[in-house]
């Protein structure tokens, strides 16, 4: 029999076999220069797989398909072998289940423990202290609220309208500006679909930059203050690090996307610590926040987001709402070349700034915007940023480096 018959016959395939034959595991006799699977090569075959299917290591089958070879088991000591063989494997097999026992009945309460969550809700509403941060984003007047839904802490649910002409909602704890997004090219990400296909190489940068961001948080005075993240559609630094912030901090989370705000309003309650967020949802960067209210603004991708869709830097938009001397603490991500990235960005994204992903634009922004770093560090780059669509414009090879950063307000 030719090995592709083989093949076919055992369901397995020719590098299998080819794999066996090194190891010396198949011995098939050759006949024209080419090997011949006699019956007893496919009876090696078959016990080989048997052994496998039992568990048995390729150079344990090796040591087994050996004594075969060397006597036929005429020996008592090669039976004795034999018979040893296969004891030790069913000692090992019985030490695995017990072992995989205890697993599986680990897993199963970790399983019920999340089964058993308490859908909790320690924020449904907007924070009734957090009305003091609101002014209109069109004159700067007071806003009026009525037909009000609350508790003693929390509004759910009423209108906020000034003499000027502007309209605002809650509904749900969420602000809701009538500024709406229309721009096509993006969509809410209520089932995370960016954190989803992220290479291991990727996540680890993530994760170096997330560490040292949290360094220079804890080095930064929270309580009494004002810290605000935008553009948390793609990627949302202070959902998974709330453990790290000061309860006595106010905290404000714009996004252009209701649901999206939703989605991480539900998930940050879940995890009960209990902070005063006020949620936006605004599809620009005209807030109806009183101006130099903010004291420390989060950037993990904010800036680059927001130049796939305009031509002017996220932090001087905002810099009207930062206080004197506020801290911009951030990751941005920039290519060294990316010249075929840039070109896929440029045709996925039509509105994205082609300054976008550059360092040298990003530190030019920053001191024309009156922002001086104080501290950065390159914690590295990938070249592949696999099947993920936050980043299917990243080409192949090329570098994408992330730099994490701390930045202060001069003047």
């Amino acid at each position: 029999m030719k090995i592709g018959q083989v093949a076919v016959k055992y369901d397995i395939s020719i590098d299998t076999i080819n794999y066996y034959i090194n190891y010396g595991l198949l011995v098939p006799p050759r006949k024209g220069g080419q090997r011949h699977f006699d019956a007893q090569t496919l009876r090696d075959l078959e016990q080989v797989l048997e052994l496998k299917d039992l568990e048995f290591t390729l150079g344990e089958i090796h040591r087994i398909l050996s004594l075969y070879r060397v006597s036929g088991l005429a020996s008592p000591q090669d039976i004795a072998d034999l018979k040893h063989c296969y004891q030790e494997k069913k000692h090992a097999c019985a030490e695995q289940k017990d072992h995989l026992a205890r697993v599986v009945d680990r897993l199963d309460r970790k399983i019920i423990a999340l089964g058993d969550q308490p859908p909790a809700g320690s924020q449904p509403g907007l924070p009734v202290r957090m009305l003091e941060l609101l002014c209109c984003p069109h004159c700067g007047g007071e806003l009026d609220i009525t037909g009000v839904s609350m508790n003693l802490r929390y509004i759910f649910s009423g209108a906020l309208t000034c003499p000027c002409g502007y309209r605002a909602a809650i509904e749900d704890g969420i602000l809701l500006t009538p500024n709406k997004n229309t721009d096509v090219h993006d969509t809410p990400d209520i089932n995370r679909a960016m954190y989803k296909n992220l290479p291991p190489h990727l996540i680890t940068l993530f994760q170096h930059s997330y560490n040292w961001m949290v360094r220079q948080l804890e080095q930064l005075p929270l309580d009494g203050r004002v810290v605000m993240e935008t553009y948390v559609n793609a990627w949302f630094f202070l959902h998974n690090h709330q453990q790290y912030l000061h309860p006595g901090g106010k905290y404000v989370v714009v996004d252009k996307y209701p649901e999206t705000l939703a989605m991480y309003k539900q998930l940050i309650e879940k995890q009960n610590y209990g902070l005063d967020i006020l949620y936006i949802a605004d599809a620009g960067t005209r807030l109806p926040l009183k101006p130099r209210c903010v004291d420390i603004n989060i950037d993990f991708f904010a800036v680059n987001e927001h130049n796939f869709y305009h031509d002017t830097f996220l932090l001087g938009e905002l810099a009207p709402y930062f206080a004197a001397g506020a801290r911009m603490l951030g990751t941005y991500f920039y290519f060294r070349g990316g010249r075929e990235s840039m070109k896929a960005l440029l045709r996925e994204y039509p509105a994205s700034s082609k300054d976008n992903f550059s360092l040298s634009c990003f530190n030019i922004a920053m001191e024309l915007g009156g922002f001086r770093v104080v501290e950065r560090e390159d914690i590295g780059y990938t070249t592949s940023s696999g099947d993920n669509i936050g980043f299917s414009f990243h080409q192949e090879g090329e570098r994408m480096y992330l730099m994490p950063y701390l930045a202060g307000l001069e003047g």
